[in-house]
């Protein structure tokens, strides 16, 4: 019997190990927002709209594996006493059973012509695996721009997707891309990020 116990342990260690990195084949169809969900670490087709002071985003993410989801939602006030405001809702679910996983999103702001304008920080964050803890988190954060930039904003995109180096890099990019945008366009300029 003392033979057979190591012998059980180390079964039931390989079969849980392989179980985290399998999601529940019972939602791996599953969209983390009714009507959106993307598949195999895609950014699908966003859907927007557009109401007199106002702009809305909304975007989901799906890990390539199916088992990882974020959504956004996100709405810029365009004109008005809160002219700049953007206000951004974020769900990050976990379906994988014993790892958990960090989503990141900023969102960039576009004019008429598609240039870059304005973009956000990273926010990141942290779900737990199923078997673990916290798998699913809502979270409500905001963003100021300048309401001349937010005046001329046309379209707002939203990057999300598993927060790992190169979600920095594209910030960093998109960062520089915008200071030489404003420049151009006689924008005000953040107080952060540009020369």
């Amino acid at each position: 019997m003392s033979k057979i116990k190591p012998f059980l342990l180390t079964i039931m260690i390989a079969i849980a190990a392989l179980v985290a990195v399998i999601p529940a084949s019972a939602r791996m169809g599953e969209d983390v927002e009714p009507g959106g969900g993307g598949g195999g670490g895609s950014y699908p087709p966003p859907t927007s709209t557009s109401t007199g002071n106002s702009l809305t985003q909304e975007s989901s993410w799906q890990s390539s594996n199916g088992g990882r989801y974020m959504y956004t939602k996100a709405t810029l006030q365009r004109a008005g006493a809160l002219a700049g405001q953007l206000d951004v809702v974020t769900r990050t679910k976990n379906n994988v059973k014993l790892t958990g996983f960090t989503g990141g999103v900023f969102i960039l702001l576009r004019n008429i012509d598609g240039a870059v304008i304005g973009a956000t920080s990273i926010q990141k964050f942290g779900v737990d695996g199923q078997w673990i803890g916290r798998y699913d988190r809502t979270d409500y954060w905001s963003w100021s721009f300048d309401p001349q930039v937010a005046a001329a904003t046309h379209s707002i995109e939203i990057i999300q997707q598993h927060s790992a180096k190169e979600l920095d890099d594209q910030l960093a990019y998109w960062q520089s891309t915008i200071c030489g945008n404003l420049e151009r366009l006689g924008l005000p300029k953040p107080p952060y990020g540009c020369p």
